[in-house]
């Protein structure tokens, strides 16, 4: 009858069940997930996840309202779609149950897994693991479930701590960690070697740094010459001084606000590095900050010739100030005047379009456009971290293989009585297995470098996201520098055309464009 009271003997899935007046059936949703082919092979398929499920439900009596299968999708995130699929399905309490063969499988997230625990509890979803024998629906199956969730995010932040470990290593080793490659130098199987292209600009930038001591002057007679820095954009007074206080040209690995001694080539030498330094110390060198009203300062560039637009101002016609951006190449002040076609722009109008652009963005319909150009970045950083994955896998297998015949040799050695000379072979043998072991170590730990670096390479889509909801929510009543430091925390720099705005986004890797035909820009 459907106004039976639930028994104290009735299992505490079907009493919920029948509280809820379901008539006793209790639909569960099985979540089967694998990340690596490694998984599949060590007995973890997806196939095997769900007949072992299917059968539990089945011992059960459970009905199965929904299988979510995730393909090669990792658990350290929520950025996946079944897992949102279920999740909608919890809001929208269709099921009365999750069910995964391991907890990892779900998630290896604490922070993630608290949040979808509360959501459960709020929905009255249980929570069932075979492996680790969980079942929420009792006191003691919701504390060991947490425990285990506690360790199995402790043995995560081990693995990222011993990565930095070997970070640390090779920077005592004197070795490149990766990241913004310097100027003059190419990365060859992760390690700096001098580019001959662009050492000789760099030795005409230093050299004329100790002629004029000026940044600006520098930067000018390179951008006169036809000399373009790796991202083939001309030179600024800012890059100048970051190249000319840069200690990797002098042979240096900084690494954590700690110089070590590097492996690779200086392109500088001690005396004249030391010159370089002491032109700053001594105060000979200015940066000629000026006051101005621009908020675009040092992130606008011309489109045509793409050199610096720089804040000026002239007098109208009624004696008043008019303030606008000028291409430095226009203006012939300490470089080679030329006719550029982008001359200068009212500080109104192209500030009004930048912030068009960023209010615009912050709109759930056009930051939905960007967020599936990140999503798609991101999964090709996923499928290149997934091949990379592979190959350590690969490596392990070799190590272990090697680690058991090294032991087979030690036991022999052990177990039985040899003549010297069959104790020399097998001593050479062993010998031989521990070096191709070191090399094996080292590739692995060059392989996890690989693999942390390719991984800090995914945007994250979140904090582009709110970096423009706080812009527009608090731009109106921002200070002039609140809203500089805001903008240069978004944007790396501004490309101005009469017909578009190219903006690259700090966050982002590549540029994007924003037609103006009028003050209302939108993202294409």
């Amino acid at each position: 009858m459907n106004n039976k009271t639930p028994s104290k003997n009735t299992p505490p899935l079907y009493r919920k069940a029948e509280e809820r007046g379901a008539g006793g059936e209790s639909k569960v949703a099985l979540y089967i997930r694998v990340s690596t082919e490694r998984q599949a092979n060590e007995g973890d398929s997806l196939e095997e996840q769900e007949n072992e499920l299917r059968k539990f439900c089945d011992y059960r009596n459970y009905h199965i309202y929904s299988c979510y299968i995730e393909r090669g999708k990792s658990g350290g995130n929520t950025n996946r779609p079944e897992y949102q699929k279920l999740i909608k399905d919890i809001e929208k309490q269709r099921i009365s149950a999750i069910v995964v063969k391991k907890l990892d499988r779900l998630s290896r997230s604490l922070m993630d897994f608290e949040q979808l625990m509360k959501l459960m509890q709020e929905k009255e979803v249980e929570f069932i693991s075979l492996k680790e024998n969980f079942d929420t629906t009792t006191a003691m199956g919701k504390a060991m479930l947490r425990v285990a969730l506690v360790f199995a995010q402790l043995e995560r932040e081990q693995t990222s701590e011993r990565i930095k470990d070997v970070f640390d290593y090779r920077a005592q080793q004197g070795l490149y960690n990766g990241g913004y490659r310097p100027f003059g130098y190419a990365n060859v199987s992760k390690e700096l070697v001098p580019y001959k292209k662009e050492r000789k600009i760099l030795e005409f930038l230093f050299d004329k740094f100790i002629e004029t001591k000026s940044t600006t002057s520098t930067a000018n007679f390179l951008n006169e010459n036809g000399y373009l820095d790796q991202n083939n954009n001309p030179f600024d007074k800012r890059q100048i001084q970051g190249i000319l206080q840069n200690p990797v040209y002098l042979g240096k690995i900084c690494w954590k606000g700690t110089l070590y001694e590097g492996v690779h080539q200086p392109i500088i030498s001690e005396k004249k590095f030391q010159e370089i330094q002491d032109i700053f110390k001594r105060g000979r060198y200015k940066q000629g900050k000026t006051k101005t009203q621009a908020v675009l300062q040092k992130l606008l560039f011309c489109g045509s010739c793409g050199s610096p637009m720089s804040p000026s101002f002239a007098f109208n016609v009624y004696k008043k100030k008019y303030y606008y951006y000028r291409c430095t190449k226009s203006t012939g002040k300490g470089v080679k005047k030329i006719n550029c076609n982008i001359k200068q722009v009212p500080y109104k109008k192209v500030e009004q379009q930048v912030f068009d652009i960023l209010l615009t963005l912050a709109t759930e319909t056009q930051f939905k456009m960007m967020e599936n150009k990140i999503l798609k970045y991101n999964q090709s950083i996923e499928k290149e971290a997934l091949k990379i994955e592979k190959q350590i896998v690969q490596v392990e297998t070799r190590l272990e293989n090697f680690k058991e015949k090294k032991e087979k040799y030690l036991d022999t050695l052990i177990a039985n009585q040899y003549l010297s000379k069959e104790r020399e072979l097998i001593n050479a043998k062993i010998q031989e297995l521990e070096k191709e072991e070191k090399t094996f170590n080292i590739q692995l730990n060059d392989q996890q470098y690989q693999l942390t670096q390719k991984k800090e390479e995914k945007i994250n889509t979140i904090q582009f996201k709110q970096e423009l909801i706080t812009f527009r929510s608090e731009y109106e009543n921002y200070s002039l520098k609140q809203i500089q430091d805001c903008l240069s925390k978004i944007i790396n720099k501004i490309t101005y055309q009469p017909d578009k705005l190219t903006i690259k986004f700090r966050l982002l890797t590549w540029k994007e464009e924003f037609p103006l035909q009028n003050t209302n820009c939108h993202s294409p």
